[in-house]
């Protein structure tokens, strides 16, 4: 009976290299060149220096990034949005930026104004009666840790 058994098919090896037969040989071949991980580790090295180095310039970053979202608020007004509220928005917004300046801005009274200016600023249209209401913040926002 063993006669009649069919010899098995010989073994052919994988189109590709299984990890155990990297591993189990003697000689081992680097899967990136050299150069890959210290350019990586560099890279990431920067990385993190150049994210330290913007959080120790953020006290700098946030007046000037208010001050670019008040020149659009600026740029946002409808004509019948008098001068006198235009002003007021205007200085509003000046103490503002003064007060992130010198750190004496409080963040979480800052949130509301945030999100009535991105309310007001959808249709990228600025009504007198949105005016009002971002002075309102402005100046709620101005009034924290005097």
């Amino acid at each position: 009976m063993p006669e009649l058994a069919p010899e098995p098919a010989p073994r052919t090896p994988p189109p590709f290299r299984l990890p155990a037969d990297h591993y189990a040989s003697p000689e081992r071949t680097p899967v990136f060149p050299r150069a890959v991980p210290f350019g990586c580790g560099a890279a990431a090295i920067v990385f993190v220096v150049a994210i330290f180095g913007f959080g120790a310039t953020a006290d700098r970053f946030m007046p000037w990034l208010f001050g670019i979202m008040q020149s659009e608020i600026d740029g946002q007004f409808t004509k019948d949005v008098p001068a006198a509220q235009r002003a007021e928005f205007d200085a509003q917004f000046n103490e503002l930026r003064a007060r992130l300046k010198s750190g004496r801005a409080n963040l979480q009274r800052l949130q509301p104004f945030l999100e009535k200016m991105r309310s007001a600023g959808m249709d990228e249209k600025i009504t007198p009666e949105e005016t009002k209401a971002l002075i309102e913040a402005l100046r709620e926002a101005n009034q924290a840790r005097r």
